[in-house]
């Protein structure tokens, strides 16, 4: 299948501390993905493609939901318990890993 500089994507990225499902999900061209670029988006914030808004949306809500929990776990003081914890990790039924975020070193 050809995609030309107008075809439209859903865009996923990593959550920040405050984001919504709105922030980190949303449709863009490429053009639209060239201007997010040049406005500050990189690398590694994985950006990930999808053709199927709820994909996308499934996506994002697993980012959403392992960025909460670590920051949840930071909260709870749990990181001082385990000193060598630093990220956390969901992983499917079969351990292949769907979603990780960094725990986070002091939370505010």
């Amino acid at each position: 299948m050809r995609y030309g500089p107008e075809h439209s994507w859903w865009v996923v990225v990593d959550p920040k501390t405050h984001s919504t499902l709105e922030d980190i999900v949303f449709k863009a061209s490429l053009k639209d993905l060239e201007l997010q670029f040049k406005g500050g988006l990189t690398i590694d914030e994985n950006p990930t493609l999808f053709t199927d808004q709820k994909e996308a949306e499934v996506e994002g809500y697993g980012r959403l939901v392992a960025l909460k929990a670590a920051q949840a776990i930071a909260r709870s003081g749990a990181c001082s318990k385990i000193p060598n914890a630093t990220r956390i990790e969901l992983l499917d039924g079969d351990g292949n890993l769907l979603f990780e975020a960094d725990l986070p070193g002091e939370v505010k």
